[in-house]
């Protein structure tokens, strides 16, 4: 931890702005959303298929808008583009508090997911890995600890508040904190144009023999022609796609492996505090050996998890399969960002980025759908975490052979 304290001092304006993205993104985050699902379906008289198909439709519109919106962080200044995200996601919050139907919860819907989960997301990770270069890994590593304290505070806050004043209050709630977060976002990031100018001067001026400085920036059109990008996004998509899928059936994996629901539910505690002591050990291999040569290995734990999961009903297998899921999520919400970073350059991260997460908020639309589907043909849970072994082995195996492909970004003249 020592380690960190450097960064933490001399940075620590930047990396509270990139904490505050993480944990305000919650807002259109599944599992915040999820929480008011039941209150929402009973006020508006929705089925759970009607809410589960608003939903979905909803997160795929999000992730389609995002290949255009996600290019935003790159055209815009940051502190004008964090404002104006915080505020968007507060009017989206006072739309759902005020949702009269069906159409009007879809787009609420949408502009939840759009706004915190992608573009409020987005600025967070991008800032640590563009203006924190040489420290990336541990930048993005304490930024996105606001994910970890916002999934430990959040839910039992948003459950008390709705069993006191109801989902609609709830909401304007939350929507009048997020007003209170551009004056603070303003000091946080006093000074950034110089910071902003300063970055640019080095990427177009480094000095000679630093390849760091001097390495290609990719835009997203070359990336789609990549074709080493195309043999990595399995295993980047691995975790957000299998992690989703499983967990949103997790009701059904439970009663077909008879274990209690409230153990099952106990073993979250221990799945965070996982995830988030690899977050921080994953900042601190990503900068001494790299993100890129990271990545084949990233969805392995995950799949020793599901092989075990797979292999008996006994707890403790419940038990490695949430910590070997922990293992992965965390060096996965680390290593993404510096990924790119390493891969294709910072000057245009976001629009880069926008790409898979664009795909990823597609795989989480769908797995949820297509897991269903299988169980309601008769597919066991067993069976469907074999499958996501044989996925995590595949995923590896390409992103292997990526690695052994690649070579080293040229330098620019």
């Amino acid at each position: 931890m020592k380690s960190f304290l450097p960064l933490v001092r001399a940075e620590w304006r930047l990396l509270l702005f990139g904490f505050l993205m993480a944990f305000a993104s919650s807002m259109g985050q599944t599992y915040f959303i999820g929480l008011f699902s039941g209150a929402i379906r009973d006020d508006l008289d929705l089925s759970h298929g009607d809410f589960g198909t608003l939903y979905s439709a909803a997160t795929l519109a999000s992730a389609l808008l995002l290949l255009w919106t996600g290019s935003l962080v790159d055209r815009m200044s940051l502190p004008r583009y964090a404002c104006s995200v915080s505020l968007g996601l507060a009017l989206a919050c006072w739309l759902m508090a005020a949702t009269p139907n069906a159409l009007i919860l879809f787009f609420a819907l949408f502009a939840l997911r759009h706004l915190g989960q992608g573009l409020m997301s987005l600025a967070g990770s991008t800032a640590m890995v563009r203006y924190l270069e040489h420290q990336k890994g541990k930048a993005n590593a304490l930024g996105g600890m606001g994910y970890s304290f916002s999934e430990a505070l959040l839910p039992s806050l948003a459950i008390a508040l709705l069993a006191l004043w109801g989902w609609r209050v709830s909401w304007v709630f939350w929507g009048a904190l997020l007003v209170l977060l551009p004056p603070l976002v303003l000091w946080l990031l006093r000074g950034h144009r110089q910071r902003h100018d300063a970055y640019l001067a080095s990427i177009n001026h480094g000095p000679a023999g630093d390849e760091t400085r001097q390495q290609r920036q990719w835009r997203r059109d070359e990336v789609i022609r990549d074709p080493n990008f195309y043999l990595f996004l399995p295993a980047l998509l691995a975790q957000p796609l299998l992690f989703t899928g499983f967990m949103f059936h997790q009701v059904q994996l439970v009663d077909e492996k008879g274990w209690s629901f409230a153990a099952w539910g106990g073993l979250y505690l221990f799945y965070a505090l996982i995830s988030t002591l690899c977050k921080l050990l994953a900042g601190l291999v990503v900068d001494r050996y790299g993100a890129v040569r990271l990545v084949p290995l990233v969805c392995l734990p995950l799949g020793a998890g599901l092989l075990g999961l797979s292999t008996g009903d006994s707890f403790l297998l419940a038990i490695l399969f949430m910590g070997l899921m922990g293992v992965s999520v965390g060096f996965y919400s680390t290593l993404s960002s510096p990924f790119f970073a390493e891969m294709y350059g910072t000057l245009h991260l976001g629009s880069i980025k926008s790409l898979t997460t664009a795909a990823m908020v597609f795989a989480t639309a769908i797995a949820p759908v297509l897991m269903g589907w299988l169980i309601d043909h008769g597919t066991s849970m067993d069976s469907m975490a074999l499958g996501g072994v044989l996925y995590t082995l595949a995923a590896s195996a390409l992103a292997a052979w990526a690695f052994y492909l690649r070579t080293p970004p040229s330098a620019s003249n």
